[in-house]
């Protein structure tokens, strides 16, 4: 039977160093870290995952078959995690339950919501940044600007806030509508932002009826990308097409940016809907008459992604480096997600 052990004093700290012995250790440790290249007596940096969520970056050292060591970060419910997902040392574990209680209750409401939040993370940045704010990155920071003078204080204040702000576009990814005639190549690029054929693409027009929804990541930051259809005039008040361009128009108004695609010969645009951001990109750079800057996503997938993700760091004003490691942020629960008790 492997057993589990923690090296280090219980509680939250900076690191916490864990051991795994018993038969079975390296298979265990090939679950946590599938990819995890180790060397026998060599630390090595490791991703830890539980089930394709992220849940910490370790150093990891195989002593023998049987004799795993992991340094990881001092959160005793991080702790808890990777010890259950290791599959040993279930007593240990649940005699520690009520010094993991009393840890809990120590927690600052925006720990207990960083730790809400975690399962869910839909980036790497998200989950790296919830980890330093489970871990008390924000309390860190604010008895750190206590210390400073007036001005000094309130320009990192106002720094924080900024911070923060950008945190909600972490926690809760914005929405990218793709809109625009029919067989403008909306279904196309959906796709190669996608990293994946999800959407049905053909030159007959109208093929998208509905609005498909997908999270794509977009550089650091997670997106949610939605594919509606195209739009066209149609003889008929109604029928399936008609109701799906009734859905593109909804989500122009909800949407956080709507990328119009404008192929050759297509007509101007529709007025900007109230409420709605919106940017203009010629496209369908494989049609005569094209323009030279005009999208052209199947030929050149990686310059048609890194034009959306330029549009999108500039319009929603998102910085290309998503998380800053340490820094603090205030976080908000999502509405309709509850208390963060």
């Amino acid at each position: 039977m492997m057993e589990w052990s923690e090296l280090t004093p219980r509680g939250s700290g900076g690191v916490s160093v864990l051991r795994l012995r018993g038969p079975g250790a390296l298979d265990a440790l090939r679950r946590l870290a599938p990819d995890a290249r180790t060397e026998p007596g060599r630390f090595v940096l490791a991703w830890l995952v539980e089930d394709g969520e992220l849940l910490d970056e370790a150093l990891v050292c195989v002593h023998a078959s049987d004799c795993i060591e992991l340094h990881c970060h001092g959160s005793p419910p991080l702790v808890r995690r990777i010890a259950r997902w290791c599959g040993g040392g279930d007593v240990r574990v649940e005699q520690m339950g009520a010094e993991l209680g009393a840890a809990r209750a120590e927690l600052t409401d925006n720990q207990r919501i960083a730790w809400r939040l975690l399962p869910a993370a839909e980036s790497e940045a998200a989950a790296r940044m919830l980890l330093d704010q489970a871990e008390g990155a924000l309390e860190r920071e604010l008895a750190e600007l206590a210390t400073l003078a007036a001005p000094q204080r309130e320009l990192g204040l106002r720094e924080l806030d900024g911070r923060s702000r950008l945190a909600r576009r972490l926690t809760t990814p914005p929405r990218l509508l793709l809109a625009g005639p029919v067989n403008a190549g909306k279904s196309t690029l959906f796709n190669v932002l996608l990293g994946r054929r999800r959407a049905i693409t053909s030159d007959v027009a109208g093929t998208t009826r509905d609005l498909l929804r997908e999270t794509a990541r977009l550089g650091e930051w997670a997106v949610r990308l939605v594919d509606s259809a195209g739009e066209r005039e149609l003889e008929s008040a109604g029928g399936l097409e008609r109701l799906g361009q009734d859905l593109g128009r909804r989500e122009r108004a909800a949407a956080d940016l709507t990328i119009w695609l404008q192929p050759p010969g297509a007509p101007e645009p529709p007025a900007v809907l109230p409420g709605e951001r919106r940017v203009v990109l010629p496209s369908r750079g494989d049609l005569p008459g094209s323009s030279s800057d005009a999208l052209r996503p199947l030929d050149q997938p990686r310059e048609a992604r890194e034009r959306i993700e330029a549009v999108l760091h500039a319009e929603l004003r998102l910085p290309k480096r998503a998380w800053r490691p340490g820094a603090g942020v205030r976080l908000e629960l999502p509405r309709g997600s509850g208390s963060a008790g």
